[in-house]
């Protein structure tokens, strides 16, 4: 059982590879670096095919995601409150634009709060976390305590609200959501991943938005 943690390069998201027989790639980061990537992932999984899940809309989590969809005979999958712009291939929507760049569309496919994404390996439940974007979402596995949390929360901080759909009262409820998980290991969207003591980094969160 095993979350692989690819450090994010320049603007790109960090990415991680979620062991098991049918493994699970979340975010793609901008394709920028989409060889460095790719080349990570096939050093793991071989041959094998895997899917994609894209914790929001943003364009340094989004915009790799369609070549790398196709070198690994992916599904793609994200929210639908933040999947219609990442199909469109709207710049402004994902943020492209912010980079001087355009979005490539995607197929994707729509999950919601609660699915569950069983790899083989792991469990993980997809918890709807709007406040970074409207349709952000996180990865949960109870029995192990893992978090795949994207840009909700950070190591040590929290992701912004202003960009289109952001709103910092949902952010902040999103964390009290989270907050009260049993987390063991964090593993955010950019920045250092918490191995052992998530939770201080949830509460350091609330405190900082001022919920506690």
């Amino acid at each position: 059982m095993t979350v692989h943690a690819f450090q994010g390069t320049g603007y790109d998201s960090n990415s991680y590879l979620v062991s098991g027989e049918r493994p699970v790639l979340v975010d793609a980061g901008t394709g920028i670096n989409h060889e460095r990537l790719l080349r990570s992932v096939r050093n793991i999984v071989g041959d094998r095919s895997a899917d994609i899940i894209l914790t929001h809309r943003h364009f340094d989590h989004t915009g790799g995601a369609r070549r790398m969809a196709t070198a690994l005979g992916a599904k793609v999958m994200m929210h639908a409150l933040d999947a219609v712009p990442v199909r469109e291939g709207s710049a402004a929507a994902t943020s492209a634009d912010m980079f001087g760049r355009t979005m490539e569309a995607v197929d994707v496919t729509d999950i919601e709060d609660g699915d569950v994404i069983d790899t083989g390996d792991h469990v993980l439940t997809v918890l709807h976390t709007p406040g970074h974007s409207a349709g952000g979402i996180c990865l949960y596995e109870e029995s192990t305590g893992i978090l795949i949390s994207g840009d909700t929360v950070f190591a040590d901080g929290v992701g912004r609200w202003d960009l289109p759909t952001g709103d910092v009262a949902s952010l902040a409820a999103s964390i009290r959501k989270l907050a009260v998980l049993r987390t063991v290991d964090l593993y955010p969207g950019h920045g250092p991943c918490v191995r052992g003591d998530a939770r201080r980094s949830l509460e350091g969160a609330l405190s900082y938005l001022g919920e506690c």
